[in-house]
């Protein structure tokens, strides 16, 4: 069994692609979209410039993700996700939820995962970019990085919006922010935008419309463009007690996590 996997005992859960969608939201659209506000579009694409130029900073969220059992039923979860990011090559973040924490390292040549339940981690060598990595991580193991995707949102193959709108401003927070919505083959999404010099994504939320049940990710994002890293920031110490693991890629013949001889 994969420690950092779901229990083998939980039921089978259909939740939002939230990754595949945001790398794909940019600043180019279908020629003749219905209903598309260029406006909208536009703050998208400000946005997605915005964060590319972003070397150092830290972003947290609170997100709830609605997730669909076996029975058809719908459960909501929820989660604390924290990164701190170093460009072009350190990344140290975690994510607690309803299995304990999971934490993640890269300090430019080594990726290190650990799982709080089991107290149990896996290192492998990681590429020289964190750009190279997310993809490294997502292709070979399987793995998806928490939030990865708000770096390089803009980058990709381009949705076929339907629709696109501006629905006014709200505080959030604190914060002024401006409301979009936006529809797309299969997915209702909506992104609050900070107002200013610095558009900021401070909420997203994403509706699974091909589903029956509509199951629905929302996250509030924090944000930190000047955070204090220092070098130990992004190196992995292991806890007492813990275990290491092997961390096999998905085409392996062997399970993708296994003790370590």
């Amino acid at each position: 069994m994969n420690p950092y996997s779901k229990k083998s005992n939980a039921p089978t859960r259909t939740a939002l692609a939230l990754a595949a969608l945001l790398v794909t939201a940019g600043a180019a659209w279908a020629d003749t979209p219905v209903n598309v506000d260029p406006q909208a579009t536009q703050a998208l694409a400000a946005m997605g410039t915005y964060l590319r130029t972003l070397q150092q900073f830290t972003v947290s969220a609170d997100s709830t993700t609605d997730v669909v059992d076996d029975a058809g039923q719908t459960l909501q979860f929820a989660n604390q996700t924290e990164l701190n990011v170093q460009r072009p090559n350190h990344l140290q973040g975690w994510v607690k939820g309803d299995e304990g924490t999971r934490s993640l390292y890269y300090d430019g040549s080594t990726f290190t995962l650990h799982g709080s339940e089991n107290n149990f981690y896996a290192s492998v060598p990681a590429p020289a970019t964190i750009a190279e990595l997310v993809a490294d991580l997502s292709g070979k193991y399987g793995l998806e990085t928490p939030l990865a995707d708000l770096f390089y949102w803009g980058q990709g193959e381009q949705p076929e919006l339907t629709s696109a709108q501006v629905i006014g401003e709200e505080r959030l927070a604190g914060q002024i922010c401006t409301h979009y919505a936006f529809r797309q083959p299969g997915v209702d999404w909506q992104v609050w935008i900070r107002k200013g010099a610095q558009p900021l994504p401070c909420k997203l939320s994403i509706i699974d419309a091909a589903n029956a049940a509509r199951p629905q990710h929302t996250a509030t994002l924090k944000w930190q463009l000047q955070p204090h890293f220092s070098t130990q920031t992004f190196h992995f110490v292991p806890p007492a007690g813990a275990r290491r693991i092997v961390l096999r890629p998905l085409d392996a013949s062997a399970p993708a996590a296994t003790p370590a001889q």
